[in-house]
């Protein structure tokens, strides 16, 4: 009889079983994960990530929800609406663009959406979140569909949240 992989989700704050931030298999003693970069199985040790996620932040999940998540790359990638500032956002000016993160075992990636209709790299979440910068800009949460609703309005565009 073969052995069969064990599937984790990786899971800690503000991400959930349900928005997992990334997806480990087990077999045996070896364990892989998804890189979120590439969409392909990586083994641990094999490349940049060395070390297992602290096992309190995994949770098994089915080889069939595994699988969904495989195929739903969204549900991984965190979306915001970027805005100039808070006080923008509170007079209900438009925001200025999208912003994501994909947060790979190997590296995080944030990603605003750039003038020639392309994701490019940004520190807009970190900026966000400088309580030293005195005129921060604001970033409103998104769902991947809001993302997609957000980007036809802005740019008359489809498809922008497609992996």
């Amino acid at each position: 009889m073969s052995e069969q992989y064990e599937y984790f989700v990786k899971a800690e704050a503000p991400y959930t079983e349900e928005r997992p931030s990334g997806l480990w298999r087990r077999l045996g003693e070896k364990w892989d994960y998804l890189s979120l970069l590439d969409w392909e199985w990586h083994k641990l040790g094999e490349t940049t990530v060395r070390t297992l996620p602290a096992m309190d932040t995994l949770y098994l999940v089915t080889a069939e929800r595994a699988a969904g998540l495989e195929a739903d790359r969204l549900v991984f990638v965190r979306y915001w609406a970027l805005y100039v500032d808070e006080e923008d956002w509170k007079e209900g000016e438009p925001p200025t663009t999208l912003v994501r993160r994909r947060l790979s075992p190997e590296r995080r990636l944030d990603e605003s959406f750039q003038e020639g209709d392309v994701w490019g790299r940004t520190n807009a979440v970190e900026e966000s979140r400088d309580l030293r910068t005195s005129n921060p800009p604001y970033l409103k949460e998104l769902s991947a569909d809001e993302a997609e609703a957000l980007a036809q309005e802005l740019f008359g565009l489809t498809g922008v949240t497609e992996l």
